[in-house]
């Protein structure tokens, strides 16, 4: 069944046009490069973030997320039909390459960069997704999406797994504020690579159809929390971000707390975490180019949304038998792979049917704003619980991500009785 499977994905890949095939695989190598960059960054900023306030600095991070989260997703609804894509493309990433400069200069000079730095790492990334997937959800159709979809996530994992390999061993030898300006020329081999995913998108004819399906400038982002209040499916996909994303931060908190204690030096500390990250990738690869494609063809849609929530619980309840490092580490693993690979397709599918205006502007919303602020909700829960110092904060923690299992299973369940129609036999 697999090979006829894979034999399948390859004919219909040989079947497109010419410009079709361009375009997947521009997107493709334009994933390659966001995570590869993320990767190379991502190591440094929790490192360089521990160094300088420890693990009990990170709630306080991730509560000041929203507003920049906010800001920053208001200035893209804004500007995005009068700019373009491209050149919307070309202002974040010419940001975050002159910024990377910065802090690689200034993170040990300026007591308050890493912060900083931490909170613009984990807006930044989500900006650049939401570009190249509204892009694909304009020019993918559905029935390609099911076999397509691993396949962008999986690239995106190799260019993770090649770029958590320089944090990974080199770290130590070059100092963990020096990676960053390696960032620089993926970035700029991004930018001509992207070019290519424009020129052969459903948006070539010039950015008037992407102007005409939006509403004005100033009522960009009013328009797109009306969007998702009246659309039962952006909600359904508003709810499980939401989930995936405090269960991710609580098993953050977790993981880098004890990896504090595990691994004291700085620059050791972003190696492993490289390294961590290069299995996560690994493991991301793993599902996208396999794991996904079987998922959707054997549950189907809403059985593959059940299953994520359910096999990531397992992997947490076990914590609560053996609260250990390694385990915890095993269970970061497991979520952060899962949230990059399976989740990710899955998530990425509900859009496809979906309104110009739904894909780019309540996606932002969704997607950016949504993603990130929910760590800010994440940590309102872990201050609480902080609270009662009586209690095992570890353990507890634990009970209450099984507790979102639940409710994210129960809500899954309910919600995708409206949407028979992705349940089309394949």
């Amino acid at each position: 069944m697999i090979r006829a499977k894979l034999k399948a994905t390859y004919e219909n890949f040989l079947s497109l046009s010419l410009v079709q095939r361009l375009f997947i695989l521009s997107a493709m190598f334009t994933g390659f490069c966001i995570t590869a960059e993320y990767a190379i960054i991502r190591p440094v900023s929790n490192s360089v973030f521990i160094e300088a306030y420890g693990t009990a600095g990170f709630p306080y991070a991730w509560i000041a997320i929203v507003p920049l989260n906010w800001i920053l997703v208001s200035l893209y609804n804004r500007f995005l039909p009068r700019l373009g894509c491209f050149n919307m493309f070309l202002v974040i990433v010419g940001s975050v390459m002159a910024l990377n400069v910065i802090f690689g200069l200034f993170l040990q000079k300026i007591y308050a960069l890493p912060f900083i730095f931490y909170c613009w790492k984990e807006v930044y990334i989500l900006l650049m997704f939401q570009q190249l997937w509204s892009v694909i959800h304009s020019t993918i159709k559905l029935d390609q999406a099911k076999y397509l979809y691993g396949l962008f996530f999986a690239i995106g994992g190799i260019g993770g797994i090649c770029g958590s390999l320089i944090p990974g061993f080199f770290a130590v030898k070059i100092g963990s504020e020096s990676l960053l300006f390696l960032s620089l020329p993926v970035y700029a081999l991004m930018i001509f690579i992207f070019y290519f995913v424009i020129k052969n998108s459903a948006l070539i004819r010039g950015e008037t159809d992407l102007a005409k399906g939006m509403v004005k400038e100033k009522t960009a982002m009013v328009h797109a929390l009306d969007l998702i209040k009246k659309s039962s499916l952006l909600k359904l996909i508003l709810f499980i971000v939401v989930a995936m994303q405090l269960i991710a931060t609580l098993i953050d908190y977790q993981f880098n707390a004890s990896l504090q204690i595990a691994v004291p030096d700085k620059d050791m500390r972003t190696e492993y975490f490289g390294r961590i990250m290069g299995i996560v990738n690994m493991a991301s690869v793993c599902f996208q180019f396999v794991g996904a494609y079987l998922l959707v063809h054997l549950l189907g849609l809403k059985r593959s949304h059940i299953f994520v929530p359910l096999a990531l619980s397992l992997s947490i309840g076990a914590c609560l038998l053996f609260p250990v490092f390694g385990l915890f580490a095993f269970s970061y693993v497991a979520v952060k792979s899962f949230d990059f690979s399976l989740f990710g397709v899955i998530k990425e599918m509900l859009y496809v049917p979906m309104k110009v205006d739904e894909k780019f502007r309540a996606k932002a919303i969704i997607d950016v704003f949504a993603y990130r602020s929910s760590k800010a909700f994440g940590s309102l829960i872990i201050f609480f619980l902080q609270m009662f110092k009586e209690l095992n904060l570890i353990s507890i923690l634990t009970w209450t991500m099984l507790l979102i299992f639940l409710a994210w299973i129960a809500i899954v369940s309910k919600m995708f009785k409206s949407y028979e129609a992705f349940e089309q036999p394949t």
